[in-house]
């Protein structure tokens, strides 16, 4: 063989072997899972029914795995593996392959998760972390407090804004829908491509606008206009904010 074959094999598996680990740390229900965990009664019945991922954060998971030679991905969710399987459904539904924690009915859910990342961030001492979670719950909670823990690592955070109340905040990054975040993430215009072009409500499904809307009326007070119909018009304000491609316009829920 040749010599400067041999050195290119060389390089190529020191470039790898030294490239930095990449550990992806996400919550399921809400964040991946299109669950409505804010109706606990609706989001049993779609444990019956089936609960379909969020496509374009699956998109971007998957380029992430693709791109990254050292990238490890872990799936940590409060809700009991009685319910489902967590990696059952990350392996149906074609994910990349993780390490799946699930609380016990002894793990408290507002313990469980800080324990859990702890001991992800003890096991991989220099890796740079990306983290994904959502706001219907306590996940914004848990990664500040993370990343207060961790001040001198590399992490990122994104949090899903399942509530649409448009947070800004220091250190974590909110968004409404993936088309807000393949910049950051550097995602290839393939798979931004993809992402735009994905119908609306598989962005932003139509039980979260549904869920803002009796918000709103419900905290509605006097109005010069019906709480129902500033409701509907908020709504629709927010739909026309966050959809990446305006010629896909939808009706806001009635």
């Amino acid at each position: 063989m040749k010599p400067i074959i041999l050195l290119f094999i060389f390089l190529c598996q020191f470039s790898i072997s030294f490239a930095q680990e990449v550990v992806v740390i996400s919550d399921l229900d809400e964040t991946l899972r299109i669950a409505n965990i804010e109706k606990k009664v609706k989001a049993a019945g779609k444990l019956i029914t089936g609960v379909k991922p969020y496509e374009g954060l699956r998109a971007i998971f998957k380029e992430l795995k693709v791109k990254h030679e050292n990238i490890k991905f872990y799936y940590l969710s409060n809700s009991y593996p009685f319910l489902y399987c967590g990696e059952k459904w990350t392996a149906e539904n074609d994910l990349p392959k993780g390490i799946v924690f699930q609380r016990s009915l002894k793990d408290k859910s507002t313990v469980f998760k800080t324990l859990k990342l702890r001991e992800i961030a003890k096991k991989h001492p220099s890796a740079r972390f990306i983290l994904f979670g959502d706001n219907v719950e306590h996940d914004p909670d848990f990664y500040r407090n993370f990343l207060k823990e961790n001040q001198s690592r590399d992490m990122s955070v994104y949090i899903r804004d399942a509530k649409l109340v448009f947070t800004e905040e220091n250190q974590i990054t909110y968004f409404q829908t993936e088309a807000q975040i393949t910049d950051e993430l550097e995602i290839s215009p393939q798979t931004t491509k993809f992402i735009n072009n994905l119908p609306f409500n598989k962005l932003v499904p139509k039980f979260l606008l549904k869920n803002l809307k009796s918000r709103i009326i419900k905290s509605c007070r006097e109005q010069l206009i019906s709480c129902k119909e500033y409701a509907s018009q908020r709504v629709q304000e927010i739909v026309d904010t966050i959809m990446p491609n305006p010629a896909a316009r939808i009706d806001s829920p009635r």
